[in-house]
């Protein structure tokens, strides 16, 4: 049963299956819509979604759902598609749900010959976002902006479904992505003596903006609303070009 249809993608791009719920998984997908590609996302049997209880939540379902094609199928369904019939397939789900469905990533990927990314945390449970930003920042989770875990995952793992390759089934873990992006790897390397940290930050009163210790000295980045934003960086009836 097909709820909805935005803006169908009848683009010769891939067509990829979104299988999950929350952000990560779905920003992924809209990205690659964005891109021209054809994007088939499964909801549950009620339509909804956790996104829905968020603040603003029909506002960003719409965001994260334009260009898509939706559909109500449970994802246990996966193993009734006729091989061929997809080449990507996005999914954030627990690794023990496919398990008690009776559905293994692996053998779907190389039956259906598709690229099957799944994002899931480092212990093979569920993608979390406050979760993966405690394990990536620790200590300074207080800085890190709401939903950049999600965010950044799901452009992990729009590139991971489009980097090519052979089909097969791979697994990106969310809090290793998002250390990654920013510049985690350097900041786990084992520092030389009388080495700088990678970067200070320090809020000053809110007229002043935001400061960064850049090359010996404080940068200060004024606070710009969204008007400037809307003025000054490149966008399409609100939404940013990239």
């Amino acid at each position: 049963m097909t709820t909805r249809r935005d803006h169908a993608a009848d683009t010769a791009g891939l067509r990829v299956l979104e299988i999950g719920s929350c952000l990560s998984v779905a920003y992924a997908g809209m990205l690659l819509a964005e891109q021209g590609h054809r994007v088939d996302k499964w909801l549950r049997a009620d339509g909804g979604d956790p996104v829905l209880d968020l603040d603003d939540g029909e506002a960003l379902w719409r965001w994260l759902c334009h260009r898509k094609i939706l559909t109500v199928r449970h994802a246990r369904q996966v193993a009734d598609l006729e091989p061929g019939s997809v080449d990507v397939v996005i999914d954030n789900l627990r690794w023990s749900a496919w398990a008690g469905w009776g559905v293994s990533p692996r053998a779907q990927a190389e039956r259906l010959g598709a690229r099957w990314v799944s994002l899931r945390d480092d212990f093979d449970g569920r993608s979390f976002d406050a979760v993966a930003q405690a394990r990536a920042w620790g200590e300074h989770l207080g800085c890190v902006p709401a939903y950049l875990g999600d965010t950044a995952a799901g452009l992990w793992l729009a590139f991971k479904a489009t980097a090519g390759g052979e089909p097969g089934h791979y697994v990106l873990r969310h809090a290793a992505l998002l250390a990654k992006l920013v510049e985690g790897e350097l900041a786990a390397a084992p520092r030389r003596e009388g080495a700088s940290a990678p970067g200070r930050y320090g809020l000053n009163d809110a007229r002043d903006g935001v400061r960064v210790w850049y090359r010996g000295g404080w940068v200060t980045e004024p606070l710009r609303g969204e008007r400037w934003r809307r003025t000054h960086l490149g966008h399409d009836a609100g939404r940013y070009r990239v």
